[in-house]
């Protein structure tokens, strides 16, 4: 804190009661509005030391939701800072604008940087008004509301309600390495996934430079057996031969495929 000294009113805390101290909060910002740069200083100084507990409490009402609570007390301390700067007479008194100016800063540190995984911005905003309809439902019924409940009570999408419900751990996705229970392997090694989709992709890396001098039927049939994974007979149906017929021609391009990677290979 500037320890500048302030001529044009006092800063001493240890004179009156703390009613006193706050009701001379508006003239410090108003004397810190025409000082010079120290005075200014010094004047905003004690205006921050005086409000840093409502900072402190408002970071306090979303610590637990994905961002460390000292991050968020500092954005609220800069917050205050900023609603000294931007505080006038004509907007009330100091303290409801300057906690209205601190949530908000605090709520777009979450929009900007709280999500593990970026939902659209209407999915963001839903979650806000989700979490507001959620608590006037269970003060006015007293129980928890579930999605068709919330959707009626916003007028939203009940499709969008659930996909916004749905994306609440984005702030804090679980991690990999997480035990999936106590002494329990990590969750990362009970995840599964079709490994031949990984080969089928160097297959076609391989195989696809190689089908571009065939015609275009040849290049569908060769889609449809490999690619979209049909049957002859299948193919037989829709293109309206015979699956023999089928099998023939597949015979013929795929020897004709070998002898060209063949031919690669050597070059």
């Amino acid at each position: 804190m500037n320890s500048a000294p302030v001529t044009s009113i006092s800063t001493s805390t240890s004179s009156g009661p703390a009613h006193e101290q706050a009701d001379d909060t508006a003239a410090l910002i108003e004397a810190a509005a025409s000082a010079g740069p120290a005075e200014r200083a010094a004047l905003e100084d004690e205006v921050v030391r005086r409000h840093l507990g409502l900072a402190r409490h408002l970071a306090g009402r979303y610590a637990g939701r994905g961002i460390d609570r000292e991050d968020l007390v500092q954005v609220a301390n800069f917050a205050l800072v900023k609603s000294i700067r931007g505080f006038r007479h004509d907007r009330g008194e100091f303290v409801p604008f300057a906690t209205v100016t601190i949530l908000g800063e605090i709520k777009k540190h979450f929009r900007d940087h709280g999500w593990g995984v970026r939902p659209p911005r209407r999915i963001q905003q839903l979650q806000a008004d989700i979490s507001a309809a959620s608590e006037r439902i269970f003060h006015a019924e007293g129980h928890a509301p579930d999605a068709t409940q919330i959707a009626a009570e916003l007028g939203a999408d009940l499709a969008d309600v659930n996909e916004a419900m749905a994306a609440r751990g984005c702030f804090s996705p679980t991690s990999l390495d997480q035990p999936v229970r106590d002494g329990g392997q990590p969750l990362g090694e009970t995840l599964r996934w079709d490994e031949s989709a990984f080969s089928f992709i160097d297959d076609w890396v391989t195989v696809g430079p190689l089908c571009r001098d065939l015609a275009e039927d040849e290049r569908e049939l060769i889609r449809l057996r490999f690619v979209e994974d049909k049957t002859q007979q299948e193919i037989a149906d829709l293109v309206g031969v015979s699956q023999m017929q089928v099998s023939r021609r597949l015979a013929k391009l795929l020897d004709q495929l070998r002898a060209k990677a063949a031919v690669a290979d050597v070059a």
